[in-house]
Parts: C-alpha cells; sequence; structure tokens
C-alpha cells in the first residue's frame, strides 16, 4: 500500500458492536484536496470493506455530479446536500429542498449585492458572480463553479447554498429566512440547509431503510457539517486534518488523509 504513517496492530481501538455500515465524507476524508485525488490506500479499504460485509455509504455535501474524483464502485447509498437527498439501492428515499420563500430571500439578497452565493440543484449549480471568494472555494475544491441568472432559483428546487460570507456573517439570511440553518467546512463559505435537514438527517434514513442500529455503524469525516452525524452513530472518526470541532466530537483520531487516514482506522478498528 505504501503507507506514509505507522499503522498499529488491530484491536488498539475498539467498537461497540460488529459494524455492518461506514459513512464516508468526502472533502478532506476520502478525497485529498492537496492532491485532488483519493488515496489508493483509501480506495483499497472501502474495496475491502465491502468484501468483509461492511456496507460504505456516503454522507457529503456534495451532490454526484461533484463526485467524479472518488470511487463509488462498493457504495450502497448515497446521503448528498448534507442530508437533503438520500438514495439507496438506486432509489430516491429522501427528497427535502429548501423552502421556496427562502430560496427567494437568498436570490434577492444576492442580487442587492449582500454576498455572493452559489445554487445547488439536483443536476445543476451555479452562482450570482465570479469574485475572489468564488475563485477561493474554486482553488480549494478542485471545482469549476459557473455564474449564472440567479432567477432560475426561483422556479427549481434548491438542495443547498454556499453563501460566501465569514463566519458569523451567515446571519444576514438566516436572521430573514424562516426554515433555514447553517453549518460549516470551511471558512470561505456557510452551507445553507432546511432547518430539518443535515447529514444526521440523511443518516438516520439510511439506517432506517437498511435495517441499521446506530452501534453497527461508523462515520468518518473532517468538519464541522460531519459533527451532527458522529452524534448518531456508535463509532465516529475524525481526521487528522480535521478541524477542532469535528476532532473533539469523534470517538476516535486517525491520521491525515494523506498519511493514510481511513486505512489505518480501519484497520485499528479490526474492520479490514
Amino acid at each position: 500500500m505504501g503507507k506514509k504513517g505507522p499503522c498499529p496492530a488491530p484491536g488498539a481501538w475498539v467498537a461497540p458492536a460488529p459494524i455492518r455500515a461506514a459513512f464516508f465524507d468526502v472533502d478532506g476524508t476520502m478525497l485529498s484536496l492537496s492532491q485532488d485525488a483519493e488515496p489508493a490506500s483509501t480506495r483499497e479499504a472501502i474495496r475491502r470493506l465491502s468484501e468483509a460485509g461492511v456496507m460504505p455509504i456516503l454522507a457529503t455535501g456534495r451532490t454526484h455530479y461533484l463526485l467524479d474524483k472518488v470511487d463509488l464502485t462498493d457504495f450502497r447509498a448515497f446521503v448528498t446536500f448534507n442530508g437533503q437527498l438520500v438514495e439507496v439501492g438506486g432509489r430516491t428515499v429522501h427528497s427535502n429542498p429548501l423552502d421556496p420563500r427562502d430560496v427567494e430571500t437568498a436570490v434577492r439578497q444576492t442580487q442587492a449585492g449582500l454576498y455572493n452565493c452559489l445554487f445547488m440543484e439536483r443536476d445543476r449549480m451555479y452562482a450570482h458572480a465570479e469574485d475572489d471568494r468564488l475563485r477561493e472555494m474554486t482553488e480549494l475544491t478542485h471545482n469549476h463553479y459557473e455564474a449564472g441568472d440567479v432567477e432560475r432559483a426561483l422556479r427549481n428546487d434548491v438542495y443547498q447554498l454556499n453563501l460566501f460570507v465569514d463566519p458569523g456573517e451567515e446571519r444576514v439570511l438566516l436572521d430573514r429566512a424562516r426554515h433555514c440553518k447553517a453549518t460549516r467546512w470551511s471558512d470561505v463559505f456557510a452551507d445553507i440547509m432546511p432547518d430539518a435537514g443535515g447529514k444526521d438527517a440523511g443518516v438516520r434514513i439510511v439506517m432506517e431503510e437498511l435495517g441499521l442500529a446506530p452501534e453497527e455503524c461508523v462515520a468518518f469525516g473532517d468538519g464541522g457539517n460531519d459533527v451532527d452525524m458522529f452524534r448518531i452513530v456508535g463509532t465516529s472518526v475524525a481526521m487528522g486534518n480535521g478541524n477542532p470541532e469535528a476532532r473533539a466530537a469523534a470517538t476516535y483520531v486517525t491520521d491525515h488523509v494523506d498519511d493514510d487516514g481511513i486505512w489505518n482506522a480501519c484497520v485499528r478498528l479490526g474492520l479490514i
């Protein structure tokens, strides 16, 4: 595997019960942002989990058109848009777009110049304008974001907004909106989602669909938007590159994504 860091012997960690499913965040967890690629050890760990009968499940703020850089071959279910769209076995079992009135508030505030905003529909995304923050997000995630007519958000389901504001400044929308909340993975932008949403809501739906108990699940993540997911599974693993909030909330902290963090955690937990 060419692992860069030490790999402790199996049994160094203890899961509360036999693990049947593993939930994975993408950015900074499965996907190395510095390398703009999924480490080979991560792909191999997920393949071996599947062979061992542990179901890999995605839980990400991204959606399908932003997942071309990770291998999804072995994944059984998908929690995307931070929990607003859930697919199990090829079926959509949950769809929870933002309240159209809240979307309209974001459109009007964006048009008034209060902030730039990325609007994410099921099949496409578009920002109000190309500016320094959008370019910073492009450099961070290695995705391409186009400017477009945000009026189309008034006619279509929007599952998530990326609000390009500093931490705390998302209140300019939240104080006017009726049914949405914010979470963060980066200081560059805030994820805006329905107030009844979140990765935890999406993960619960998958657990119900597949008959999984919390103690049979492990979750891997690195950001603030993973914390609620960590709280509802029996075992949670924060990446070594994770932010302080994620590391504090996790059962265990593994190595950096670039140092075979997922592989090492799966070995330590005795899953592979």
